[in-house]
């Protein structure tokens, strides 16, 4: 028995037994260790480019079902797997790319740019994620039209980055497909909800014009870029040297009128023009707003953080979401 006082523990050999053994605990070097490593690949699997799949959610906003459970966790599992496949599009495109991304201020400090992810751990991460992403399609959407359009997307998603990147003006048009391809696939997927869902050539039209907007926006921004660090063109981007200013502005001013036109007229073709029309006033105050950064600034290098830049933008897309969501939903 331990006697009166005595607070120390001791086998038989004298050894203190109350100290944690070895292993036991993690040093703060190797705690600090994993938490770089695990913000190494959130950065390399640009888990903020993620936000891109609520593109999949479009068609259950335009169908009046934002409110209804039962449609979310039909269209949900769909944008889940275009977020893993993108993060798989993006890791393959980073190692093939990996060259030219030492050649950018930016795109320099990227994980397997710098040296920080070895290829081969790249390249097994890429196939875990897309054999994730179709098995998730099949257990919720079978061999249907929500599988074969995540199919076509990721196999354009190679097209493009074999052949497709270097050329000005189709590395862009291919682009807007792929948003394409997301809003297509949440239509399909709504229709486990409601058969009659589809995604309709107003939503397809205005959407593709959109992503052209944002993809020529990036263009503008990476163009500015280089220009101002005066990095030669076509070193990080070889389509690069087929854009000028002059025609990056024309490109976006048009994207932006044609998108803004197409949404009007679906405003108006609905049978509840009024008040639905009123939805593209925050609409058009967003394109408008973009297009003040687009020509002058380059922040929309990098779209995905544009809301928290500007704003006018966040303001704009969150009372759009409001009447858009109010409207279908009392339709």
């Amino acid at each position: 028995m331990r006697g009166q006082g005595q607070g120390v523990d001791h086998d038989k050999d004298g050894r203190d037994n109350s100290a944690p053994s070895a292993g036991i605990f993690m040093s703060g070097t190797e705690t600090a260790l994993i938490q770089t490593t695990i913000c190494r690949w959130l950065v390399a699997l640009r888990v903020h480019h993620w936000t891109k799949s609520g593109f999949c959610l479009a068609a259950l906003l335009f169908h009046g079902a934002v409110f209804d459970g039962s449609a979310w966790s039909a269209v949900l599992p769909a944008a889940v797997c275009f977020c893993l496949v993108s993060s798989a599009v993006y890791l393959a495109n980073d190692i093939f790319n990996r060259k030219e991304d030492r050649c950018h201020p930016n795109k320099r400090d990227r994980p397997i740019a710098a040296g920080h992810i070895a290829v081969r751990a790249a390249w097994v991460v890429v196939t875990v994620l897309v054999a994730t992403a179709l098995g998730l399609s099949f257990v919720f959407y079978g061999g249907g039209s929500v599988t074969l359009v995540l199919i076509a997307y990721y196999l354009l998603s190679w097209l493009y980055s074999f052949c497709l990147r270097g050329l000005p003006l189709v590395d862009v048009l291919v682009i807007g497909l792929g948003f394409v391809a997301r809003v297509a696939a949440g239509a399909f997927a709504l229709q486990s909800f409601d058969f009659t869902a589809h995604p309709t050539g107003w939503l397809v039209g205005c959407t593709y014009f959109l992503a052209l907007l944002l993809g020529f926006g990036k263009r503008k921004g990476e163009w500015l870029l280089m220009e101002s660090s005066e990095v030669a063109l076509g070193s990080t981007r070889r389509a690069l040297r087929g854009y000028t200013a002059e025609l990056l502005n024309v490109l976006i001013g048009c994207s932006a009128l044609f998108a803004g036109a197409i949404y009007v007229a679906y405003c108006l073709s609905r049978s509840d023009r009024m008040p639905f029309v009123l939805t593209a006033v925050p609409a058009l105050l967003g394109l408008l707003s973009y297009l003040k950064l687009a020509w002058g600034s380059t922040s929309v290098e990098t779209p995905e953080y544009l809301l928290l830049r500007s704003w006018s933008l966040l303001i704009s897309l969150g009372g759009w979401l409001v009447l858009v969501g109010w409207f279908t939903a009392i339709r």
